[in-house]
This record gives C-alpha cells, sequence and structure tokens, in this order.
C-alpha cells in the first residue's frame, strides 16, 4: 500500500540562483546546441525501461533523442547525444543512446524544452524521465524536474513538479504530476538539481495528458471536503508531525508582530537543519488515483536574517519496495513581512 503524506518547507532565496542570465550569456549558450541527427536503439541496462518510438500524445518533442538535440536546450552549460560509437564512456550504458549535461556551475543548470502551445490550463499532467548522474558524485544526489513561467508584466515563477534521489551512473526514472492554473506566456520545461561539476545525463522524457477539466467546469476535482486534519491548529499540533525538525505551536510571536491570519493559532516548524525540513500530515487512504486535488497553506517565513524564500508544498509517496516519490504542488515567494497563499493541484 501506498503511503501519502503532504509536506511544506522553504528555501533561502540566494542571489546566486540567476535562471536568467543576460542576453549574451544565452547567445554564447545557443552555440553549444548540437544537433544530432543520428537514429539508434536504446536499450536499458540498469532495468529502467525507456520509452520508444513515436509517440504524438507526448507533450515532449523528441522524448528520446531519436533527432539528436532538436527542440532541446542546454540552461547555460553544454549538451550533446551519446552514443555507443561516440567514443565516451560511462557504464551506465553500452550503446544506448542518451544526452550529457555538463560544464554545470550551478545546480539549476540542465536540459530545457518550451512546451507553451502543448499544455492547456487546470489539466493533470504525468511527468516521467529516465535519468542519470556522473561525475565526482558522493553518495545520492537529487535530480528535478521543474517548470519555468514566463510573463512579461511580472517575475518569472518556478514550479516544482517532483524529485528523485540518484546514484552514481544507475538509470532512475523520475516521477511526478502537475497542473497549471492558468497559462502563462512560456511554459519551460526541465530538469535541474546535481551539484555543480556534476554531470547529468537523461535517457528519455515523456509528458502526457492524464485529466482534462469537466465540461462546464472549473477542473476535475473531489467534493468540497478538506483531506487535512485540524488544517488551523485549533486543536495544537495533533495530526500533524515535524519532517526532521522541531515544530511549535503558537497564539503569536516576534513580541506579537506575528499573529494568525485567521483562528487563533498557527504552527512553525524550527530547529531547521536542511530546505525540505518543514512540517508534514499523513493522508494515506484519502486520496484517490487519477483525481485532482487543489491544496491551499497560508505560509510566511521568519528568522535568521532571512527576508525573502521559497516556500514548497510536496506530496511525498511512499511505494513498496520502490524509492520514495516527490510530487511538487506549489512554491511561493514568501517574506517575513506578510502571510502570503501557497496554491496547487
Amino acid at each position: 500500500m501506498k503511503r501519502f503524506t503532504v509536506c511544506c518547507f522553504s528555501n533561502p532565496t540566494h542571489k546566486s540562483r540567476n535562471h536568467n542570465p543576460d542576453k549574451k550569456l544565452r547567445n554564447s549558450m545557443e552555440n553549444l546546441r548540437n544537433d544530432n541527427g543520428e537514429h539508434a536503439k536504446q536499450n536499458n541496462n540498469n532495468n529502467v525501461t525507456p520509452i520508444i518510438g513515436s509517440d504524438h500524445t507526448n507533450v515532449i518533442v523528441n522524448h528520446n533523442f531519436s533527432l539528436g538535440m532538436h527542440s532541446w536546450h542546454p540552461n547555460c552549460c553544454e549538451a550533446s547525444v551519446v552514443t555507443g560509437d561516440s567514443g565516451i564512456s560511462h557504464s551506465v550504458l553500452d550503446p544506448s543512446k542518451y544526452v550529457v549535461v555538463k560544464n554545470r556551475k550551478e545546480t539549476w543548470q540542465g536540459l530545457e524544452q518550451d512546451i507553451t502551445s502543448r499544455v492547456k490550463p487546470c489539466c493533470l499532467y504525468k511527468v516521467s524521465a529516465t535519468v542519470a548522474v556522473s561525475g565526482p558524485v558522493q553518495g545520492l544526489v537529487e535530480v528535478m524536474a521543474t517548470l519555468k513561467l514566463e510573463n512579461q508584466q511580472s517575475p518569472t515563477n518556478y514550479q516544482f513538479i517532483a524529485k528523485t534521489c540518484v546514484f552514481k551512473e544507475k538509470w532512475v526514472r523520475l516521477e511526478g504530476m502537475f497542473s497549471l492554473p492558468s497559462l502563462s506566456e512560456r511554459v519551460v520545461f526541465y530538469l535541474e538539481g546535481p551539484s555543480p561539476g556534476i554531470d547529468l545525463l537523461i535517457q528519455s522524457v515523456t509528458i502526457h495528458l492524464e485529466s482534462e477539466p469537466k465540461l462546464g467546469g472549473q477542473g476535475v476535482t473531489v467534493e468540497d471536503e478538506n483531506l487535512v486534519v485540524n488544517p488551523n491548529f485549533e486543536d495544537g499540533l495533533n495530526n500533524w508531525s515535524g519532517r526532521s525538525c522541531k515544530i511549535v505551536c503558537h497564539d503569536s510571536m516576534a513580541d506579537g508582530k506575528i499573529v494568525p491570519l485567521s483562528g487563533k493559532a498557527f504552527a512553525a516548524a524550527t530547529e531547521r537543519t536542511q530546505n525540505w525540513n518543514g512540517i508534514q500530515q499523513e493522508i494515506t487512504g484519502k486520496v484517490e488515483r487519477k483525481r485532482v486535488y487543489e491544496a491551499t497553506a497560508v505560509v510566511r517565513i521568519y528568522g535568521n536574517n532571512v527576508t525573502n524564500a521559497s516556500v514548497q508544498a510536496t506530496l511525498w509517496v511512499q511505494n513498496p519496495n520502490q524509492r520514495d516519490q516527490y510530487i511538487g504542488i506549489a512554491n511561493v515567494q514568501a517574506t517575513d513581512k506578510e502571510w502570503i497563499q501557497c496554491k496547487g493541484k
């Protein structure tokens, strides 16, 4: 039986995390694209079955790199297609075709594809990617799938989809789901995550439509009932737990400067040492497959001289005899000045 846990945690915002490099740098990266038109069969040496062949239902174009780098672009790094004839040795393959993303200087640098014209708002999409890592890898490292949402009149937003932990040179399936409440002017899917200096290997990527909105409705949702027990902390911290950190229930903080937006209490996740530390509640047995659920949380940050940070809502799925799966629900840029709503499906 699968276990489902909804979690909320924050990442401090770092000035060095620049997803929008200047035009000169981006143009220089454009010259690194390697459009390789070779065709080769894929195989699998690590019991992860790649998806092959033509798939017209796939949002991703050239999902298995049979057309080289067509429709794919490295994000401020370098990427090229590797085959058995390339003379490049990674023990994960022989002679599979895949892409190696290298010369990465930041964790967010990876491989991206513009999917704006192939996604619709309020639909549920399932993402599946076969990934690996190579280079100076120490133990497990994380690979993430992310959406970049661009609008001319507002700052660029990033929607976390899912992440997985990967050993060196071993194929792993990264899976997650996403839904867009509204369609941005530009929607870019990309893979990121390993530390700088580690090569990201990608064998295939698919994005398939799971469900569409009902005619005349706002979306495919369950009845208007809250799956979360004790959502306003009126019963203290009952049914809540800290994800590798301490949680405390307050009626006010900071000498009365922080009070609940509504109700009489709020919870704080404290003594956090990792960006995934936060507050969580298990919802196993309350959710159904292929139903769309909407999650809403009111959040803010406080302490450690941090005034701005990304707060994420994530679904943690524990599969029997499989790796844990993390599905992104929503993220929001929170501040220490006011409460803000974090909402997603």
